[in-house]
């Protein structure tokens, strides 16, 4: 049975040709237009699933180049910051050098610690840098500047805000950098030493001495050491006089009657009885005693009891029991504790404490401008020679400073290495999202030619294969 063609059938067959026709001359043209063989996942879809991987790499890798560039920029903010402390240290050190010199007057001192207090605030400036909204030096806590200078009765302090926490951003794949240092490991580097303990240059050595390591005051302090009153074990005749007591710890006495006398620590005897007097031991204390007769018991010892305080006698710790292993002293100001053995204390005074390793570069700088000062009234001799101790402490604190800048310009070079990675991996993406949707425009050109013919072609055909009269059409 044959087929009939019609009229109609041939005109559906001749447009049919020339949609197809046209439909792959566009594409063709896009792509050359356009440059991409694949604009939609409808034009190849097996290409498409490895397509979409490539671009996620390479947005992945844009934003690790943005965090490069982040990074190198915050570590060098950081850099410079530290250099200019590095260079203001150098200058404290300079001026400790002379104001160290037997030459310098005591006037001439206060001029240079007047200069010390700026750069004091300068320091302090310093180690509150930012970097748009964000301080540097303040680990990840940014509601406050992370350093705060601090004058009080107690003294002056710089206080630490921040946290020890690091910033941390992707740099490249599976690596991490810290875009910052907390201050506190640069400013307030510390490696804690023993503490020693010097009697001051108007009082004898009081005996007391330094115990453990569980210091936590930092430079230079004093230890007031007093008499705080007689123990219960004193004889029930004896009070506490009014007078000046320098003898601590435990005291013999002996009692004579008809004359009813007393001495105490094998020094001279004195008639009783007396108000306030003056006793004096054999090795040249003294202790004030009221005392109003001969008790029952004449011989024996009784306890002068010390008072001892690091925060200039706001807080005062009382010992009584001259054998215990260690005491432990508060600072009411900044809360730093002192553990000292008072088995060989013997005597009132006050003592120089230095707590080693811990002259920090704020500490330093306060140290310097308060010896500088001499609000103690020290002698000229010991101001230098504290002076002198302190350069070593200056150099110390500038070393830390030192390894900041040397810590954060070695993360600073190292992005340079992972910039250039970062790029090579982005690169290679490119080329291989390149290779699968790029266009081929040689080809793709000749494709369009080729294509371009069969399309006319197709239309000529069609205009004389289709009738367009109606007496053709009725046929």
């Amino acid at each position: 049975m044959s087929m009939r063609i019609t009229q109609s059938m041939m005109y559906s067959r001749a447009k049919a040709d020339v949609q197809s026709g046209l439909l792959r001359y566009t594409q063709l043209q896009q792509q050359v237009a356009s440059g991409k063989r694949i604009s939609r996942p409808s034009d190849d879809p097996a290409a498409t699933l490895r397509i979409l991987p490539l671009r996620n790499d390479l947005r992945n890798l844009d934003q690790l180049s943005g965090n490069v560039a982040l990074a190198q920029e915050t570590l060098n903010t950081g850099a410079a910051s530290l250099e200019d402390a590095s260079a203001l240290m150098q200058r404290v050190r300079e001026l400790t050098t002379q104001a160290a010199n037997g030459t310098v007057s005591s006037g001439d001192r206060e001029s240079i610690g007047a200069e010390v207090e700026q750069l004091l605030s300068q320091l302090v400036s310093i180690g509150n840098s930012k970097r748009g909204d964000r301080f540097l030096f303040g680990g990840t806590e940014n509601d406050s500047a992370p350093f705060e200078l601090v004058e009080d009765s107690g003294g002056t302090r710089v206080v630490y805000h921040g946290n020890h926490d690091s910033l941390n951003v992707d740099v490249a794949p599976g690596v991490t950098t810290a875009l910052n240092m907390p201050g506190d490991s640069i400013f307030q580097q510390r490696s804690r030493g023993g503490t020693t303990l010097s009697p001051t240059a108007d009082s004898a050595a009081t005996g007391i001495a330094s115990w453990g390591s569980g210091d936590t005051g930092v430079g230079f302090g004093q230890l007031d050491v007093t008499f705080a009153g007689l123990h219960t074990d004193a004889p029930s005749t004896v009070t506490a006089g009014s007078g000046p007591t320098t003898a601590l710890g435990e005291l013999a006495f002996t009692f004579t009657s008809s004359p009813d006398t007393l001495s105490v620590g094998g020094g001279p005897a004195q008639n009783l009885p007396i108000t306030d007097g003056a006793f004096v031991t054999s090795d040249g204390r003294t202790v004030s005693l009221t005392v109003t007769g001969v008790p029952a018991t004449t011989t024996g010892t009784f306890t002068a009891k010390a008072g001892l305080s690091t925060d200039g006698g706001q807080t005062v710790t009382e010992i009584s029991d001259f054998s215990a292993a260690s005491v432990q002293v508060t600072n009411s100001f900044d809360q730093t504790v002192m553990n000292l053995n008072p088995e060989n204390l013997t005597r009132t005074g006050s003592e120089v404490v230095k707590f080693e390793g811990t002259f920090d570069a704020f500490t330093t700088l306060v140290t310097l401008r308060d010896l500088l000062r001499n609000g103690d009234g020290l002698s000229d001799d010991t101001v230098r020679d504290r002076i002198a101790q302190m350069l070593s402490e200056v150099d110390g604190a500038h070393d830390a400073v030192l390894d900041g800048v040397r810590e954060l310009g070695f993360r600073s070079s190292s992005m340079d290495v992972l910039k250039n990675r970062v790029e090579g991996l982005r690169i290679s993406r490119t080329e291989s999202l390149s290779n699968i949707q790029d266009t081929d425009l040689a080809e793709a050109i000749l494709d369009l030619q080729r294509q371009d013919m069969t399309y006319q072609a197709a239309l000529q055909i069609s205009s004389q294969v289709i009738q367009t009269s109606l007496q053709g059409f009725l046929r």
